[in-house]
């Protein structure tokens, strides 16, 4: 089927009465003279007379002539006249165009998180260490002992002018000094491996059969 564009501007039958009720052919499926199906009749359409029905129109909008059609109990049937009165419109009816259709497979990659990480931090522990550390004390002490020793008249002046003598104690104390010393490191690092995966997806496809001669089966042409 061809839609008439000659037939778009034509008003609805919605403010009109039929005189017979079986001409109300609104609801019924317009078909090919092979059971095709087009779609479903919604509107008649009537002449700038308002007297008869000139047209139908289908659910998508396709608009065809009325006089043409046969009208069947259960669907009404789009045969050869309604295709030659297509004819003489002209460009005055759009053609049938059936897309040929194809599904394509695009095949990528992206980086994926599998939840898989791994952390590495550093805390601080507290050891103890120990270790004896031999320190030496000074003890000064202050003896008298007897001596019976006679000296002469030069030293006796030397000692009897008086004499002062100090010695100091020394005592070693223990000294505690603390550096930091880097002993081991520890290396964080990624190595990555290439791997081949096997993809296989199903794509559709169309074809579309041309029936040159719809009553001659020898006629059909596949593409």
């Amino acid at each position: 089927m061809r839609h008439d564009t000659r037939y778009e501007h034509l008003d609805s039958l919605d403010n009109y009465e039929l005189e017979h009720s079986s001409q109300d052919i609104r609801g019924r499926p317009l078909v090919s003279q092979t059971g095709e199906k087009y779609g479903i009749i919604s509107d008649l359409l009537v002449g700038k007379n308002k007297d008869r029905v000139e047209a139908v129109r289908l659910e998508d909008g396709r608009c065809c002539a009325a006089g043409p059609l046969e009208i069947h109990d259960d669907a009404v049937v789009y045969g050869d006249a309604s295709m030659a009165h297509a004819k003489e419109g002209g460009d005055a009816v759009s053609k049938e165009v059936i897309p040929v259709v194809e599904e394509r497979v695009a095949i990528g990659k992206r980086t994926a998180d599998h939840g898989k990480s791994i952390g590495v931090r550093s805390r601080v522990v507290s050891d103890t260490v120990s270790e004896d550390v031999a320190l030496r004390d000074e003890t000064v002490s202050v003896d008298t002992r007897e001596v019976d020793r006679r000296v002469s008249g030069r030293e006796a002046e030397k000692l009897l002018d008086g004499k002062t003598v100090t010695m100091t104690e020394h005592d070693e104390e223990l000294v505690v000094a603390k550096d930091a010393v880097v002993t081991d490191e520890v290396v964080l690092k990624k190595t990555g491996k290439d791997r081949v995966e096997h993809v296989e997806e199903t794509v559709r496809h169309t074809e579309v059969d041309v029936d040159k001669n719809a009553n001659d089966s020898r006629g059909r042409d596949r593409r």
